[in-house]
């Protein structure tokens, strides 16, 4: 191979750091002998105008037609770039923060800036390959929007009902703060309702999302606000090719820590979507007393763990993996499914072991 052949760009990408007001971008270009070349682009606010300065940037150094833009998912604050990238034609990659995070640690990159990470973005993006990213429906869009600011009211609930438990074990006690308490309350519990009842209408008016989330209620413990809000979150599952990246997205993925002779305790990561977590607490206490196929798995797990709350979340993930697998295979929740596929094996195994004989 020659020295212009070794030269040969064969792929560009852009790595974007994204915070709330500003983008920290950088470009790599990697050759036909794996070599990279970097261009590390001058931070710009996270609004059109930035967008159109790295576009116009990016014109001036790039070579080729198949750059990559590969960013990490924000909170929301990604959400104009990657709407407005995709709107253009261009190839998109949203990556789940763990990934990246692992990717840091191959590199053992010690150090944590927004220039280090685009730069790091942009190496995934010429050495892997990645799927691109597509927006979810309108649909799933207006959900998730609903599901959160029903989250936001109920925490605002919460909030009211602990200071009035407060107020009303003080020595002064004042009637016109109690009044208004219960006019906050009461506006809060409607404005719940109506969030609700308009997540509820998005759902009937979308024929194949009506008929799925009948898949998912059909699980015991699990209610058609929390089907709801699973779907809204991982626009319907769409984002996710197996259950191990779904629970990973969500925080439900374990972390160890162990080198050589030394065995760290086991943990839940937490990094990643807090609604799904929220959402499926309750239904997962629910399913510890109801639900049977995870009731006798957590009083499996139970006497094993330090503590009950593990097992609990165990559930939780347990949920999810279930409302994944039903709603990938369009079929209803069957309590005989374990005891059928365990009978299933038992009958290949004889039928193997007739043959053998």
């Amino acid at each position: 191979m020659n020295e212009m052949e070794t030269k040969l760009l064969i792929q560009e990408s852009v790595g974007i750091d994204v915070s709330k007001d500003t983008l920290s971008w950088g470009h790599c270009g990697m050759h036909a002998d794996l070599s990279k070349e970097f261009t590390a682009g001058e931070d710009v606010n996270n609004d059109l105008s930035g967008f159109k300065e790295i576009l116009k940037v990016l014109s001036k150094i790039s070579k080729s037609d198949s750059i990559v833009f590969v960013l990490e998912a924000t909170g929301v604050y990604h959400e104009k770039l990657v709407y407005y990238l995709h709107g253009l034609g261009l190839k998109v990659v949203l990556m789940q923060s763990g990934r990246a995070r692992r990717y840091a640690q191959s590199l053992d990159q010690r150090s944590k800036t927004d220039a280090l990470d685009s730069r790091m973005l942009s190496m995934i993006g010429c050495e892997r390959e990645l799927s691109a990213w597509t927006p979810p429906r309108e649909e799933l869009q207006e959900l998730r929007f609903l599901s959160r600011e029903r989250s936001a009211l109920i925490k605002e609930r919460t909030v009211e009902k602990n200071r009035n438990h407060a107020n009303e074990r003080s020595v002064f006690i004042s009637n016109a703060s109690k009044s208004r308490f219960q006019k906050r309350m009461k506006l809060l519990n409607k404005q719940i309702e109506e969030v609700e009842k308009e997540m509820e209408q998005v759902i009937k008016s979308d024929e194949e999302l009506s008929r799925k989330i009948e898949f998912l209620v059909s699980i015991p413990a699990i209610s058609y606000v929390t089907s709801t809000i699973v779907i809204a979150e991982t626009g319907g599952f769409s984002l996710f090719e197996n259950a191990k990246q779904l629970t990973s997205f969500c925080g439900y993925d374990i972390v160890l820590k162990e080198s050589g002779t030394y065995k760290g305790q086991s943990r839940m990561s937490k990094k990643g979507n807090k609604h799904i977590r929220a959402a499926l607490y309750m239904p997962a206490l629910t399913a510890v007393r109801l639900n049977p196929t995870l009731k006798p798995f957590y009083e499996r797990l139970k006497p094993k763990k330090a503590k009950p709350i593990v097992a609990v979340v165990a559930v939780q993930r347990k949920l999810l993996c279930l409302m994944y697998s039903l709603w990938k295979n369009e079929c209803y929740y069957d309590a005989e499914f374990e005891k059928k596929k365990v009978a299933r094996v038992k009958a290949l195994a004889t039928q193997d072991n007739s043959e053998i004989a």
